[in-house]
């Protein structure tokens, strides 16, 4: 692009240098010629045609035309007087007496090229089609005056002296010819012409080999006329000649175009392999990158599992070695609640993990944002000292989104949390909802940007005025464990289980500094429930229909404590429990007669019958018997409840939620 803005100041310069040249020749024609009777002005050589008095007229016209077009502005209208001027010329060398010179008058073949001038200048201010008729009008006026100069060149006077039609002096049929090369460089990236001032290879090419392509036949032909007049050598050796000094010319030129082409495509060739290598060179560095981005955040997220787990083990384990060992059994209730509690921690732990992979286990319901929100503010105010101010704007009341409530509400309530770590001398948070619509905006994941679903987004922002975040620091706030403050004040797992939460949810999380420099803004982004309201449903209602009479229930787990947990908790709800540590077995006791309400399986199990084709055959052969799945991991949920339609128990399972799925199922008519 820079070597073809370059260039057109080179074109204009050459147009207006052959422009002076053709001027030049048609004022010593006027001058010196007509006026002071030179008769070598006029005609070059007795005998010869003559440049009467009108043609130098245009030849004048027209390169004043083509200066003036090189400077535009203001100038144009003297390109476009000139080009209009010139027809007038042309009529008058005709109609008018006066301007007939008898033999010497104006031929047909130079009124051609005249107005072949004039509709270059006249046409040429036009873009586009303008530019396309004067390369038509040069092209015509270039092959009008090359006739005659062939003639001169070879001594054919029926090519120069024609009275009817060629009938041309030999500077009238020059000037035209440096006049239209003139107006074709003003032209440069029009037909033809762009093909030879192109600044590519082939075009660079082109230019050194049309010399040789046009002056060298010119040449050789005349040096065989030479010979034939002469009578130098026998026409047959002429035309060998000839011929052979024609092959080697155009054989030639071949080979150094061939040549420079090989040049050229090994060129090309090179700088495309340089390409690749440097594009592989820039996705390998991009990629260990990124391969070392997720080793480091991996390595925080190792360091702290183990942290949080080794601390949560020491409260399990310390409470159940006073349970074993005290004998006070005042302390004992103390013992068992602290254990629970840690053991619950752990479970926390484990989901706050697996939202952030998105593979937890949710239960989400239509809701209303703002609604979330302030149950969320109510949380937080609990939390937040007196010398931070919270303003919170609610102006989304009708926006519904598909969540999990308790886990909105927890994502939203760790934003806040870290609002008012980021000001402890004080500030205020601004919290506010509102509907907006997003396109492909980036949200962010692990290692990694991701982008939203364009559509309608319900969204809760948090801007605080504490001194935000570092460019550093913001790439890195939602990877897991990572965190700014001292050891001990914090996980790390705030707005990293915050961004798995929404992008769980389909919708992200983002995070910027405020315009000003100062304070940080989160923005919770979810999309809206396609339904217009919220169905409230009761405690009450949710618990109505539970029976409390005992079922038959088979648990296949391979976890010999885990199995034996589940059947302790389910014997002691009353119910009648077998215990399968495969699929297999679990198929042979079903063969073996025994029919229970409930089969609860695990996914995962040795042997060749998993949990989910151990629930088909199941389905297939008794399709009175209920089944629920259950798992430690996350990622086949949907799948298997769109497949089968049965529920799905996330591990760990609390007594609770058992004995709600249990009761829910009903209880066989058959005995035994």
């Amino acid at each position: 692009m820079n070597r073809d803005v370059a260039a057109k100041p080179d074109y204009q310069a050459w147009s207006v240098r052959l422009s002076a040249v053709c001027a030049a020749i048609a004022l010593l024609d006027l001058i010196l010629g007509w006026i002071a009777g030179i008769d070598f002005f006029v005609r070059l050589r007795p005998g010869y045609p003559a440049m009467v008095p009108g043609t130098a007229i245009c030849l004048l016209l027209g390169s004043a035309g083509a200066a003036a077009k090189t400077r535009g502005g203001r100038l144009s209208a003297v390109s476009l007087a000139c080009g209009a001027v010139i027809p007038v010329i042309v009529l008058l060398t005709y109609l008018v007496p006066a301007f007939d010179l008898g033999p010497d008058a104006m031929s047909i073949g130079t009124a051609v090229a005249s107005l072949s001038v004039a509709a270059c200048l006249l046409f040429g201010h036009f873009r586009h089609k303008g530019e396309f008729i004067t390369l038509i009008s040069a092209t015509l006026g270039l092959s009008a005056v090359a006739i005659p100069l062939l003639g001169y060149i070879f001594n054919a006077e029926a090519l120069f002296s024609n009275p009817i039609y060629t009938k041309m002096a030999l500077h009238t049929a020059a000037s035209f010819m440096l006049l239209f090369l003139a107006l074709l460089l003003l032209i440069p990236e029009t037909g033809w012409m762009r093909v030879v001032t192109a600044p590519e290879r082939g075009s660079q090419m082109l230019r050194r080999l049309l010399p040789v392509l046009i002056f060298g036949p010119v040449g050789l032909t005349e040096l065989a006329l030479m010979a034939s007049r002469r009578d130098m050598l026998s026409p047959d050796l002429r035309a060998a000649v000839l011929t052979y000094v024609m092959n080697v010319l155009t054989g030639s030129a071949a080979i150094f175009f061939a040549h420079l082409a090989n040049v050229s495509e090994r060129l090309a060739a090179e700088s495309d392999r340089r390409r690749r290598d440097s594009e592989r060179a820039r996705q390998a560095v991009e990629l260990a990158m990124e391969r070392g981005q997720r080793i480091e955040s991996l390595g925080r997220l190792v360091g702290g599992v183990a942290h949080d787990f080794n601390n949560t083990l020491a409260v399990i384990v310390g409470n159940l070695e006073l349970l074993q060992h005290d004998k006070d059994e005042k302390t004992h209730e103390v013992y068992v609640a602290e254990a629970i509690s840690a053991a619950n921690q752990a479970a926390q732990l484990t989901g706050q993990l697996l939202a952030y992979g998105r593979k937890s286990r949710l239960k989400p319901t239509d809701a209303r944002i703002d609604e979330l929100a302030r149950e969320a503010v109510r949380m937080f105010e609990r939390l937040c000292p007196a010398n931070i101010t919270i303003a919170p704007r609610f102006a989304a009341p009708q926006a519904v989104i598909h969540v999990d409530e308790s886990g909105f509400r927890q994502a939203l309530l760790n934003i806040l949390i870290n609002a008012r770590d980021a000001q402890p001398g004080g500030g205020r948070i601004e919290l506010s909802t509102a509907i907006k619509r997003h396109g492909q905006e980036d949200v962010t994941g692990f290692a990694a940007q991701e982008e939203l679903w364009p559509g309608l987004f319900a969204v809760v922002t948090v801007a605080d005025s504490g001194p935000g975040m570092a460019p550093q620091t913001l790439g890195l706030a939602t990877d897991p464990f990572f965190t700014t403050k001292p050891v001990g004040e914090g996980t790390g797992l705030g707005l990293s289980v915050a961004s798995g939460f929404c992008r769980q949810s389909g919708g992200g999380l983002s995070l910027e500094n405020a315009e000003e420099g100062t304070g940080l803004v989160v923005t919770m982004a979810f999309p809206l429930a396609d339904c217009g309201a919220v169905d409230a449903v009761s405690e009450t209602d949710r618990s109505s229909g539970t029976a409390s009479l005992a079922r038959r229930v088979l648990v296949v787990e391979d976890e010999v404590q885990v199995r034996q947990v589940m059947m302790r908790q389910l014997t002691f709800d009353g119910h009648d429990v077998e215990l399968c540590s495969s699929g297999q077995e679990a198929l042979d006791l079903l063969q073996s007669g025994y029919r229970p309400d409930l089969v609860i399986t695990d996914l995962a199990m040795p042997g060749p019958v998993q949990g989910g084709a151990l629930s088909r055959m199941i389905r297939a052969e008794y399709p009175e018997i209920h089944v629920i799945l259950m798992s430690g991991y996350e990622s086949p949920r949907q799948k298997l409840e769109r497949d089968s339609g049965e529920r799905f128990l996330q591990k760990p399972i609390n007594w609770q939620v058992l004995r709600e799925v249990v009761a829910s199922v009903p209880r066989s008519s058959q005995e035994g």
